[in-house]
């Protein structure tokens, strides 16, 4: 007869709820602010308090609009991390602080519930977890995403007004004047970039010229990004308010969803507003350039386009290699405007392509060992620990950063402090808090490695499909090589994924 062993269920791991919550504000007001001060120390403190819940960290954006959710940096952040497996559910104080467009409102809801995810909306008592709740999201969702609309609408119709009567410029000062009220005044250290750009424009200097020299300069500049770029410079060659006019209502917000700013191409009608300001350039100087401009962009629509246009990248100063098409070559742009400014010599193309198939077969016959061990590498740092700590530890920074922004607010309300001091520190906890949503960003869901993992496989899977090549490949190259450094000796070619592999001239 068989002898039957018992064996004993396991007993039941009881799995903490990992839980995660959302706090949005949109206005900059005291109140608001202490509204969104209350929601970020109310929330850490409850889910801290239920020992069957983790705390995985509090999502928070401030002052954005809520009518769309691709300008709020935390909300994105929490929904890749859902997407990363990471929390299992959300808690939102309501459903208008969480989206105001039902459409969006209900396929995050209907996303993050395929992923295992419920979100808990307080003051509607709604619990997506639950299969009764979808209905009445739609429903509450809709009534939200009507009170946007209405005061998106009120708003637009006060801006236009004010722009039919020419009070209204701009919501924000372009590079070069700082906003006083409704007024601009010219900004002295940023005038002087602006005077630059347009006489160096005008004396034959190219863009990319442009943006190297102001780079080697380190003008000052308004935005986050680490340098100037070409569109920084277009931007100011072709404002109009750099002679003391200003055309307002170029783009638009639509009063239908999706509420995405539009360029206006003749949908309304749009303002031109003379002499509205100090201005900085003289109007004989502003239409050379405009003029200059039309000229450059006829010659450049007539150029053909090569597989080496826009790749080639000199490693003395920076600037990109044009054709000449009589012999064939590529050379700097600005060895060739002064060979004083840069002692890089021309380069033939027959060369680049030879450097190129030598690169490419190389890589062919060593794929599995260029690339395998990389892939490895990069699936390990992937699936690296640590990330989850630091963003909670960055979390944390930003809640205590906001709550000083608050308690300096009803300091400056109540007369305890001037308008210096407070614009001076909260400026400066500005900075601080987009340095961490920046670092924020990069560890939320580890893009860049997910990035270059894809790029790598890519290439990777077209090398295990490919043959050796004994003549130049047009496809081949421009699927893989991102740019090429040229140096005195050498040619750095730069793949899709970052990789730089280096090839003898």
């Amino acid at each position: 007869m068989p002898q039957v062993r018992v064996i004993p269920p396991l007993p039941e791991q009881v799995k903490k709820i990992r839980v995660a919550a959302y706090a949005r504000v949109s206005s900059n007001s005291a109140d608001q602010l202490n509204s969104f001060i209350t929601q970020v120390e109310y929330y850490t403190q409850y889910i801290q308090s239920k020992y069957e819940w983790e705390f995985v960290g509090l999502y928070a954006d401030e002052a954005v609009t809520g009518t769309a959710t691709d300008k709020r940096t935390d909300f994105q952040r929490l929904i890749e991390d859902c997407r990363a497996g990471k929390i299992d559910r959300i808690l939102v104080k309501s459903i208008s602080r969480f989206a105001r467009n039902t459409l969006d409102c209900i396929q995050t809801a209907r996303e993050l519930k395929l992923l295992g995810v419920a979100i808990e909306f307080e003051k509607e008592n709604i619990d997506t977890g639950n299969m009764g709740s979808e209905m009445l999201l739609s429903i509450l969702g809709s009534a939200a995403q009507e009170e946007s609309l209405s005061i998106s609408k009120n708003i637009k119709w006060s801006i236009r007004k004010r722009m039919q009567s020419g009070d209204f410029l701009t919501c924000r000062a372009p590079y070069g004047y700082i906003l006083k009220g409704n007024t601009l005044e010219i900004f002295p250290p940023e005038e002087e970039v602006v005077h630059f750009i347009f006489c160096s424009y005008l004396a034959g200097m190219s863009l990319e010229e442009l943006v190297h020299e102001l780079n080697r300069r380190k003008s000052p500049k308004q935005w986050e990004s680490k340098g100037w770029h070409v569109y920084h410079v277009r931007y100011i060659l072709t404002n109009e308010k750099y002679v003391g006019d200003a055309l307002v209502q170029k783009k638009f917000t639509p009063d239908e969803l999706p509420l995405q700013l539009q360029k206006n191409i003749g949908q309304l009608p749009q303002y031109y507003i003379e002499n509205s300001h100090p201005a900085i350039i003289s109007r004989l100087d502003f239409d050379r350039t405009q003029q200059l401009i039309q000229e450059k962009n006829h010659t450049s629509s007539l150029r053909q386009e090569y597989p080496l246009s826009q790749r080639m990248i000199c490693s003395d100063c920076g600037s990109v290699f044009k054709r000449r098409s009589a012999s064939g070559t590529w050379i700097c742009r600005k060895h060739y405007k002064d060979k004083a400014q840069c002692p890089m010599m021309p380069v033939s193309e027959a060369d680049v392509y030879r450097a190129f198939l030598h690169l490419f077969n190389k890589l062919l016959e060593h794929q599995k060992k260029i690339f395998r061990p990389l892939i490895s590498d990069l699936e390990r740092l992937k699936a690296k620990k640590g990330t989850d700590e630091r963003l909670m530890s960055i979390d944390k920074q930003m809640v205590e950063l906001m709550r000083q922004h608050h308690t300096l607010a009803r300091l400056r309300t109540r007369g305890c402090i001037d308008d210096s001091i407070f614009i001076e520190r909260t400026t400066r906890i500005s900075q601080k808090l987009n340095v961490l949503r920046s670092e924020a960003k990069q560890f939320s869901n580890k893009s860049n490695v997910d990035k270059v993992l894809e790029k790598t496989n890519y290439i990777l899977a077209l090398l295990e499909k490919a043959e050796p090549l004994s003549q130049f490949d047009e496809e081949i190259f421009l699927s893989m090589i991102e740019k090429i450094e040229v140096g005195q000796q050498c040619f750095s070619f730069k793949l899709l994924n970052g990789l730089l592999l280096k090839e003898d001239r």
